[in-house]
C-alpha cells in the first residue's frame, strides 16, 4: 500500500525558494517563433505558446507530433545531427539558460542511462548534485529525504543494490525519485510511465498532483495515454506535425471529433465511475 508523499504538508516541506520564480505566479513559461527542422522537414514550429505556472500540464499527440521535441526544446537539448533551431524561451521573463545554469528544472527523459556503478540510494543522492558545490557531499537531511522518497516509491528493499541489477519499472521510478531530489519548482517528465504498471502509474499521478496542489510546484509532462491526460492534467496541448492544434483545459482540447482527426482513428470517450477512458 502506498503512504502519501511524505513532504506534502507545509512544515515538512524542504522545497527551495527560488524568489525570482514566484514573482509571476500566473505564467510559467513562453515560447516564440520556435522552429525547429532537420533538412526539409519541420520538427516543430510555434508562432506562441505560453503556458501557466504551478499547473499540471500535458503534451499528447501522436507519435512524431512533436512532443518531445518540444521539451527538449525547453531544456535547450538540440543533439540532433543536422537540427536547425531558432525561437526564444523565457521562464517567468528569464532566459531559459539562465534557469537551466541554476538548475532549477528537473527533468526525466525518456531513455534514463544506469551504467555507473551506484547503488539506488546512490543514484537517488544524484538528484542534490546541481545544488553543491564541487567539495560538497551530501548531507544527513539529504540522505533521510532520499530514504523518505525511495520508500513513497517502493525501492526501500532495494535500496543496497546495483542499479544494473533493477528490473525496467524500478529503474524508472528511481529516475522519478531522483528528479524529486533535485527539489526543484519546475519539473519535467517524457512519458513517466514508461515500464511502470498501472498501480504505480496512478500513484505517480496522484503524487504529481498533489505537488502541484500543495507545494506549488509546476510540471510538464509528455503523455500517450489519452484516460491519464484527462484524469489528471490541469491543462493540455495537443500537438500534431509540429504544430499546437489545440491547448486548454482536457475537456476544451479532448474531444472525440478532435482526437479523432489528430490521430487519424476512432476514439470514443466513455463516461465511468472514475472519469472518462479513452478508447
Amino acid at each position: 500500500m502506498f503512504n502519501l508523499p511524505f513532504s506534502l504538508t507545509a512544515k515538512e516541506s524542504s522545497i527551495n525558494t527560488e524568489d525570482s520564480l514566484h514573482n509571476n505566479t500566473s505564467q510559467l513559461l513562453s515560447m516564440k517563433n520556435i522552429h525547429i527542422t532537420h533538412g526539409d522537414k519541420i520538427l516543430l514550429s510555434i508562432d506562441a505558446l505560453a503556458l501557466p505556472s504551478q499547473k499540471l500540464v500535458a503534451f499528447i499527440g501522436p507519435n512524431g507530433a512533436g512532443k518531445s521535441t518540444l521539451l527538449h526544446s525547453i531544456l535547450d537539448q538540440h543533439t540532433g545531427v543536422g537540427l536547425k533551431t531558432a525561437g526564444q524561451i523565457m521562464v517567468q521573463d528569464q532566459p531559459i539558460a539562465e534557469i537551466l545554469r541554476r538548475g532549477h528544472i528537473a527533468w526525466v527523459g525518456q531513455h534514463e542511462r544506469f551504467e555507473l556503478p551506484l547503488t539506488v540510494l546512490d543514484y537517488a543522492l544524484l538528484g542534490v548534485s546541481p545544488n553543491l558545490a564541487w567539495y560538497q557531499h551530501p548531507n544527513g537531511k539529504h540522505i533521510s529525504r532520499a530514504h523518505n522518497l525511495l520508500h513513497d516509491f517502493e525501492l526501500t528493499s532495494l535500496i543496497g543494490a546495483r542499479v544494473q541489477t533493477l528490473s525496467g519499472g524500478e529503474k524508472q521510478r528511481l529516475a522519478i525519485v531522483r528528479a524529486l531530489m533535485q527539489d526543484t519548482q519546475i519539473m519535467m517528465f517524457d512519458e513517466p510511465t514508461n515500464h511502470l504498471d498501472i498501480r504505480h502509474q496512478r500513484f505517480l499521478f496522484q503524487y504529481l498532483s498533489d505537488l502541484v496542489r500543495y507545494q506549488c510546484r509546476s510540471i510538464l509532462v509528455v503523455l500517450h495515454d489519452l484516460t491519464h491526460a484527462h484524469r489528471y492534467m490541469d491543462e493540455v496541448v495537443l500537438l500534431d506535425e509540429g504544430h499546437i492544434v489545440a491547448q486548454g483545459t482536457p475537456n476544451e482540447v479532448m474531444t472525440s471529433e478532435q482526437l479523432s482527426a489528430v490521430y487519424q482513428v476512432d476514439i470514443k470517450a466513455h463516461q465511468t465511475e472514475d472519469g472518462l477512458v479513452f478508447v
